[in-house]
């Protein structure tokens, strides 16, 4: 059984002298994830789905969603992976949900309240309604979502894996000293597979009740990918050594062509229809399945391996990357409100054709708007994050001079 961290007679001073990994291509992934997710709806609305391989593949870029619960799933279990790696204490949790509270919920609520307010579809919302999406907990009610508020279910979710995880990782880890990648690997195995059962079984149930399909069990597969990534990284990153993992992450090409492959026959029917049809068991499964592959490959040889070194590496860590990166969580908040706006103001119907204007005309409006509110509003409030009773307490590790991943 692999075993990573220091005695307890070397733990402070280990600590004390740790240089941690940047990451710095991560922030432009998020970036991704994002265009990836307002393309896949802008073909979408416009029909473009429809039109041959080239729909096939826009109708599947909600991938995007998988980029972003891989991110999640490493970024936010690492800290907890690095501490038992390291022998310190565990990350505040108070301090790690106020966190996550103070980069959700304000634009989100400045989003649900514009979409209720501005979508002539809402005009019928009900206290419910307001109640239901303000709390993000739309995804737990009977009915249609709000408009402009569709693709908030991924938000739900992801915010249930926000306030699971302390847990999870406290589960994975277990009481034994040092950090056990076996069985943290083991554990996480066990619970994609259970992820992997409920989206099976719940594609089946009808109507309204396939909201549970979109529920935090049958995405486990993905945050678990995540997470397997962020224990790894944690032991070599405290106890350097040569593992498999590295040199496959050192050939970028080889790892993001099985990925496109993995993604190819993801865009065929395998993995479900185009349009928002129940799919089939095996579909369902199948698309889990295939996405948390390629999901796995394309992030590997960004998460370990050179940081830097190479073309790609040294684009993705660029300025204009990271800028998007950092504006990323706008970008997918306010891209629906955007999009039915756009529609609006050209007079549309859905599935009418315009993909290219449509998707020009949402991309940067919504860029701008995003960055706007990034830099004006969402690092404002930022600021509050060590505020009083909600402070950072534990001692992080330091890290190495260079970008960091903001989540």
């Amino acid at each position: 059984m692999t075993t990573t961290g220091p005695t307890p007679a070397t733990a402070t001073a280990d600590a004390a002298t740790f240089r941690d990994r940047t990451f710095p291509t991560l922030t432009a992934v998020r970036a991704i994830g994002a265009v990836m997710v307002v393309l896949t709806h802008a073909a979408f609305n416009t029909g473009r789905i429809n039109d041959g391989w080239t729909g096939a593949m826009l109708a599947r870029f909600d991938f995007g969603v998988t980029i972003f619960f891989v991110l999640s799933g490493f970024l936010l279990s690492r800290p907890w992976f690095l501490a038992r790696a390291l022998g310190t204490s565990a990350p505040s949790v108070r301090h790690y949900l106020w966190k996550r509270a103070l980069r959700i919920l304000p634009l989100y609520w400045v989003v649900v309240v514009a979409a209720l307010l501005i979508d002539p579809e809402n005009r019928g919302a009900d206290w419910r309604d307001w109640l239901g999406d303000l709390t993000l907990t739309q995804l737990y009610r009977d009915g249609l979502l709000s408009s402009s508020l569709t693709h908030m279910w991924s938000l739900c979710t992801e915010v249930a894996f926000y306030l699971l995880m302390p847990l999870i990782c406290l589960a994975v880890i277990g009481r034994a000293p040092g950090l056990r990648l076996v069985t943290v690997s083991v554990r996480l195995a066990a619970l994609s597979v259970a992820g992997l059962v409920w989206q099976v079984v719940v594609a089946q149930i009808p109507g309204y009740r396939g909201h549970y399909a979109q529920w935090l069990p049958g995405f486990l597969p993905w945050f678990a990918v995540g997470m397997v990534f962020a224990a790894l990284s944690a032991s070599l990153a405290v106890r350097p050594r040569e593992h498999v993992v590295e040199r496959l992450a050192r050939d970028l090409p080889g790892c993001w062509i099985l990925a496109t492959a993995v993604f190819a026959i993801a865009c065929t029917p395998l993995a479900g229809p185009r349009l928002l049809l129940v799919p089939g068991a095996w579909e369902a499964g199948s698309k889990v399945v295939l996405y948390t592959v390629a999901g796995a490959f394309y992030l590997l040889p960004l998460v370990f391996g050179p940081e830097r070194e190479g073309w790609v590496r040294e684009q993705l860590s660029g300025p204009v990357p990271t800028w998007l990166g950092e504006v990323s969580y706008g970008i997918f908040a306010i891209h629906m409100l955007v999009l039915n706006l756009v529609f609006r103001a050209l007079d549309l119907d859905v599935f009418t054709g315009r993909f290219l204007t449509v998707s020009v005309l949402t991309l940067g409006v919504t860029i701008a708007l995003a960055t706007a509110s990034y830099y004006l509003f969402e690092k404002r409030v930022l600021r509050l994050k060590n505020i009083g009773f909600f402070a950072r307490m534990e001692s992080a590790p330091r890290r190495a001079q260079g970008t960091t991943v903001s989540r």
